[in-house]
């Protein structure tokens, strides 16, 4: 917003005498294929358009927005941060298999490049924090009595919006159509970037397509102060990139992963977390040990993501050991669909082919083929549906009796149902390791580190 310009055939001298005769809002030096709503041209004269300039009140509820969705985003870091470095660590927001931020921060959408999205929401949020709260104000009163130009932050917010509208709708979609679960966190960080998106929206008083070619400008007018906040900032925000914890798990989909990329885990973190360990009862979960010295019994849902992602991270860990020490590792799968035709504590759930995945398996290890299926299953988790599973069974097996075999076979997944709900079970994965109730997935270094843990202690109590 400019003074002292050719506005029509008048001459106003400042910003204020401009808002009495054409209105509120900024005028800006333009071209006629703007097509402003609004024109006023001269002989001679500049062709200016009009745009809204950010009012107080947007400012304040886009420094809100920004404020609010920082918290978010930092206690979602907060919670990333625990999954990764503490293996008893249960997120206060994991409510169910419908709303479950460790499903979430652990998935493949959880990360980039090792660095937790949560982190990339923390510096999304300071920057749309620092535009809103450095670049909205008036320029002072200059020594002729006008009034500097307006600010452009909203046009800078805007376009800074845009960016994470577009990474807000593809995580959207991420948790809620491919991995099924919300976080709880995660959606208020939607919320507020959607917010700013909008408030922005209606404040730019600069185009956001002249931007590219003012940005050099624009920072050679910051204030000192602004400055100053702007380069704490952004060491800030390359510091904790670099340092905080990475996320280097693998995740479901990927090829196999060498486990030496995983950290390993510090003696005094160990020796603590496996007296927690120790302190927690151990039941009987009705699995015999037939030899093992460890059990392990993993009540699943194959179509649970993060039941995929306990099958990735535990595949090269559990095949080296069955090399390493033959016959002491055994593994059992119970099954725990969350569908309703074959467990009556979930009726509204949609895993709608998470019943027939069961039988599939079950039928498939008659024929010396669970792996196999289970694995398919896995691999093809995203588009399972009822006639899929049916093909993948008869592409595993060669056989065709599912259809006919499925009634029987069901009863046998409602029975594992029944034993997990007396076993109070209230989520997949759920894990007994020689008894001891694990939620959710321990990272693959942990696991290494409590199947040597008992296997130094012998037979399972």
């Amino acid at each position: 917003c400019r003074a002292g310009r050719t506005v029509g055939s008048e001459r106003h001298g400042d910003r204020d005498s401009v808002r009495t005769v054409l209105g509120a809002g900024c005028w800006v030096l333009g071209a006629w294929h703007l097509a402003p709503t609004t024109k006023h041209r001269a002989p001679g004269a500049e062709l200016w358009y009009k745009l809204p300039c950010m009012t107080s009140r947007s400012r304040t509820l886009i420094l809100v927005a920004a404020l609010v969705g920082l918290g978010f985003a930092g206690a979602s870091l907060q919670v990333h941060h625990r999954l990764l470095t503490d293996p008893s660590y249960t997120s206060f927001c994991d409510v169910n298999a419908t709303f479950n931020c460790s499903q979430v921060y652990l998935s493949q959408y959880g990360s980039f490049q090792g660095v937790s999205t949560a982190l990339f929401g923390v510096i999304w949020f300071g920057v749309a924090l620092l535009l809103a709260a450095f670049g909205g104000a008036t320029a002072p009163v200059s020594a002729g009595g006008t009034r500097g130009p307006v600010g452009v932050a909203g046009a800078y917010l805007f376009a800074w919006s845009t960016i994470g509208l577009a990474v807000v709708l593809y995580l959207s979609y991420a948790s809620f159509f491919v991995l099924g679960t919300a976080c709880l966190l995660c959606l208020g960080t939607y919320v507020a970037v959607v917010a700013i998106f909008l408030l922005s929206g209606t404040s730019q008083s600069v185009s956001v397509a002249d931007l590219p070619g003012r940005v050099g400008t624009d920072l050679q007018t910051m204030s000192p102060v602004a400055l100053t906040v702007a380069v704490l900032f952004v060491g800030s925000s390359v510091a904790a990139i670099a340092y905080l914890p990475k996320d280097n798990l693998p995740k479901a989909g990927d090829a196999p992963t060498n486990q030496a990329q995983q950290a390993a885990p510090a003696e005094d973190a160990v020796a603590k977390w496996l007296a927690d360990f120790e302190s927690k009862p151990r039941v009987d979960v009705g699995v015999p040990a037939d030899g093992a010295k460890v059990v392990i019994v993993k009540w699943n849902d194959f179509q649970c993501p993060s039941c995929r992602e306990g099958f990735v991270w535990y595949k090269p860990v559990l095949e080296k050991y069955a090399a390493s020490h033959p016959g002491a590792i055994k593994y059992v799968i119970k099954d725990f669909p969350l569908e309703g035709e074959c467990n009556y504590t979930t009726p509204n759930m949609n895993h709608y082919a998470a019943c027939e995945s069961s039988v599939a398996v079950r039928l498939a290890r008659e024929a010396g083929k669970a792996d196999e299926m289970e694995k398919w299953l896995f691999d093809n988790q995203a588009r399972l549906t009822t006639d899929v599973v049916k093909e993948g069974y008869t592409a595993v097996t060669g056989l065709d009796n599912f259809t006919a075999r499925y009634p029987a076979m069901l009863a046998g997944v409602r029975q594992d149902v029944s034993d997990g709900v007396a076993l109070q079970i209230g989520q997949t994965p759920t894990y007994f390791i020689n008894g001891v109730r694990v939620l959710g997935n321990l990272q693959p270094q942990w696991l290494e580190v409590l199947i040597e843990h008992e296997l130094k202690k012998g037979s399972p109590q």
